[in-house]
């Protein structure tokens, strides 16, 4: 028998270099994935369907304020429809879309491609991956927040007779603006950031954050509108309306805790037997009296609570998001 034919190999130089730049660390880390967070959003770097909600969902939050701008052109900043003050309360709905729309597409494609471990294997830690995303999530909707108060403050401006007068007046307003802007934004991404990295699956978690945060409004507006006596306080089961009146009482306390007339919720006596149509008139007039005083109300006036009460309610639920936060990704193996 022959001898085998030894084995023979060869090494090739394909090109394989060492990095020798300048290495990061676990800041330029945080930093990628903070800026990355921001692009993901406003569908920067992806396709023309990516764009569509986030850039529908900004116009809808600004048209009440190009209306209100537009009118205070053509009346001499006589009428306003639109204020600082009620802003939020009134838009506060779109900024709970874009959080539905947009906040799954920051967690759920990390937890269902498994790239959890490669970060966490590296400089990263846990609670940065957490962070950035929170921050990312929460400077989106603060420039979002931010940018329909700066149509309206210029909207006041021009409309001035009197520029320098105008700005001045405006001065005690800007704090307050940037102050219910970022409650706004870190209540409501930090709370839609937890429901999104609980459940896996895109679809699944943008149908929990619109019913933790539409739904819920929706059921304790009629509660609290109807039975204020007893229902006050299951306002504050709502995320959007706890930040709404928060924002309130930023901007003017009274407007939270105004006194209500407690006529206009209590029963209305029965007509006693034999009545005259004069007292089923009068019966009839006080019932439509009280539902036209009922229906210029808020429900934050309904429900009378005072300001530091939704101040420290959103508190208690940034620290049940991060409590729940941190169990989360606790589990994630490297």
């Amino acid at each position: 028998m022959s001898a085998p034919e030894a084995r023979t190999g060869a090494i090739y130089d394909i090109g394989y270099q060492h990095y020798e730049g300048r290495r990061l660390g676990r800041a330029g880390a945080v930093r990628a994935l903070y800026v990355h967070g921001l692009r993901t959003m406003f569908g920067l770097g992806r396709g023309t369907l990516a764009k569509i909600p986030p850039v529908a969902l900004i116009a809808f939050v600004l048209v009440p304020a190009v209306i209100q701008a537009a009118i205070a052109g053509l009346g001499n900043g006589q009428i306003q429809l639109f204020s600082h003050e009620t802003y939020f309360r009134t838009t506060v709905w779109i900024f709970g879309l874009f959080c539905a729309f947009q906040t799954p597409e920051l967690v759920t494609g990390d937890l269902q491609h498994r790239v959890l471990a490669l970060y966490f294997s590296r400089a990263l830690q846990r609670s940065d991956y957490v962070l950035a995303r929170i921050g990312a999530l929460t400077t989106g909707l603060f420039i979002v927040g931010l940018l329909p108060h700066i149509v309206l403050l210029f909207g006041q401006y021009f409309a001035a007779p009197d520029l320098i007068a105008a700005i001045k007046a405006s001065l005690p307003t800007l704090p307050r603006i940037v102050a219910a802007a970022l409650v706004v934004a870190v209540l409501l991404s930090t709370v839609s950031l937890t429901i999104a990295a609980v459940i896996r699956r895109r679809p699944f978690a943008t149908v929990a954050i619109l019913a933790v945060f539409m739904l819920a409004s929706a059921f304790v507006m009629p509660l609290v509108m109807t039975r204020p006596d007893k229902m006050r306080y299951v306002i504050l089961a709502s995320p959007m309306m706890t930040g709404v009146g928060v924002t309130s009482w930023i901007f003017d306390t009274t407007t939270v805790h105004t006194p209500v007339d407690p006529t206009l919720f209590t029963p209305i006596p029965p007509l006693p037997p034999g009545a005259d149509s004069a007292q089923v008139a009068a019966r009839r007039a006080e019932f439509r009296r009280r539902n036209r005083a009922r229906n210029r109300l808020t429900v934050w006036q309904v429900a009378d609570v005072p300001g530091p009460l939704y101040l420290a309610t959103t508190v208690s639920l940034l620290v049940l998001s991060a409590g729940v936060l941190t169990l989360r990704y606790r589990n994630i193996d490297t």
